[in-house]
């Protein structure tokens, strides 16, 4: 619920960007904050981290941790992220066609911070109980140098960051929840069967 919820959020927000690609206040109160710096090493080193190496690298990372402890959550975290950038390339900015000024790319929702967050709930994941409190506090501190980092640059709005965050978790929950629902069906019905049987045996028999 949580993963259709915020593709949900990212989808009305494109829709409406659609109707008004301008700028809103939040962009313009980002823009504010964070200056433009076109030659910013660190906000560099951390759109990096949305590349398509880191990507890869981070695919195949989320899967071998998973692999022994959850091999359905192993497969859909790994094969998510890929998915969530593919919905950003392919339906999001097609879509909605919002652009950075008059002659600059399309720009909604943001790729990079997609990438960023995709995996960052992926390793979330895929991590033991114990771990996942610091996977996640590392992750989040990273999606949020994604997004400062493509806001700097001047990549992105910051709304379009915003959806990127949006479409990366939820696609990686979705895509999660999604993998393992036949084997929540089928402990939903395993146990109605069971309690089925104990009934049947439990009433009299006619002679």
């Amino acid at each position: 619920m949580a993963g259709v919820f915020l593709l949900g959020l990212a989808a009305l927000a494109g829709l409406a960007f659609v109707h008004r690609p301008w700028p809103n206040r939040l962009d313009v109160w980002g823009y504010l904050v964070l200056p433009a710096n076109l030659d910013s090493r660190w906000a560099h080193d951390f759109a990096t981290l949305g590349s398509l190496a880191v990507l890869i690298a981070g695919a195949i990372a989320v899967f071998f941790i998973g692999i022994l402890r959850d091999w359905v959550r192993a497969i859909a975290c790994a094969s998510a992220p890929a998915i969530a950038v593919l919905i950003v390339q392919y339906l999001g900015k097609p879509l909605v066609d919002r652009h950075l000024g008059f002659t600059g790319g399309s720009s909604y929702p943001s790729g990079t911070v997609a990438a960023v967050a995709a995996l960052a709930t992926a390793v979330t994941l895929v991590m033991p109980a114990r771990a996942r409190p610091l996977a996640a506090m590392v992750g989040a501190v990273g999606t949020v140098g994604a997004c400062a980092a493509v806001i700097v640059l001047r990549w992105h709005y910051p709304t379009d960051a915003l959806g990127g965050i949006a479409v990366g978790m939820g696609a990686v929950l979705a895509v999660d929840a999604l993998l393992h629902l036949p084997w929540v069906i089928a402990g939903i019905v395993r146990p109605a069967r069971s309690n089925h049987s104990v009934e049947a045996q439990r009433r009299p028999r006619l002679a």
